[in-house]
């Protein structure tokens, strides 16, 4: 299965503080292939800097790199066409005031013909409809 990755579920993965720790824990040590966008990187750094130190964000990113390397996980482009058909989930809706990553990730998910995202973020993502024939995102790992 290929799952795209936010920010939250990145970081429930590695907070073992996180009540869903081990469930995210799970999905990225199962997911056939897990992609990473590369604004989600960004978010991690600054947020896993501000809650646990710069020293052990660094921990994080680099052990995403090791596992992108052996090709477990895959760091996503964002393309200039991506983010402009990101910026189009992001006008489609407004109401929600979607971030940038997102709609990146709505949109990544139909680059890689997926409806499995890896999130926390439950209320935006039930909310937005796949680009693709999926009926609805697949939230992990609350939809496992």
């Amino acid at each position: 299965m290929i799952v795209i990755a936010d920010t939250s579920g990145v970081i429930a993965s590695v907070d073992r503080s996180c009540s869903e720790h081990k469930a995210a824990r799970h999905v990225m040590d199962t997911a056939g292939l897990l992609v990473i966008p590369q604004l989600v990187l960004a978010e991690l750094d600054h947020l896993l800097s501000r809650r646990f130190g710069k020293d052990s964000a660094g921990q994080v990113v680099d052990s995403l790199v090791v596992q992108s390397r052996s090709g477990r996980y895959v760091l996503g482009d964002t393309h200039v066409d991506l983010l402009a058909d990101a910026r189009l989930v992001q006008h489609r809706y407004r109401e929600l005031a979607l971030d940038l990553t997102d709609s990146v990730i709505a949109v990544m998910a139909r680059e890689y013909a997926t409806d499995a995202v890896l999130t926390l973020d439950r209320k935006d993502f039930r909310t937005i409809r796949p680009l693709t024939p999926h009926p609805a995102f697949r939230l992990l790992p609350d939809d496992l």
